[in-house]
């Protein structure tokens, strides 16, 4: 089970960062499109790697689109932005790894 979480985990990371990109992470707090484009990738990323261990939901690909979403949503529309590099983003973080560790049961 560690093994397959630190798996999800490095996609997560992936997904999360890299592959959201400048002109993602600049934009997805204005436009409701573009965030749900990030939750379209981060989620293509932990599926892919459910399938790759062979855990793949269909109930587990909606809860993380919809979770991402809803998650990142929140972070992005924070009335006071000096904590969304703090305390909202360990918040979002860990909300995250809640949604991975549902993934493993």
């Amino acid at each position: 089970m560690i093994t397959n979480f630190l798996i999800l985990f490095w996609l997560h990371m992936i997904g999360d960062y890299p592959l959201q990109g400048e002109f993602l992470a600049n934009n997805k707090s204005k436009y409701n499109y573009i965030l749900f484009c990030h939750a379209v990738i981060w989620t293509g990323c932990i599926v892919f790697g459910l399938w790759f261990i062979g855990m793949f939901a269909w109930w587990k690909f909606i809860m993380l689109l919809v979770g991402h979403f809803i998650i990142d949503w929140v972070k992005c529309h924070q009335i006071d932005k000096n904590k969304t590099l703090t305390k909202d983003l360990w918040i979002d973080q860990g909300l995250h790894f809640i949604q991975l560790i549902l993934c493993l049961i």
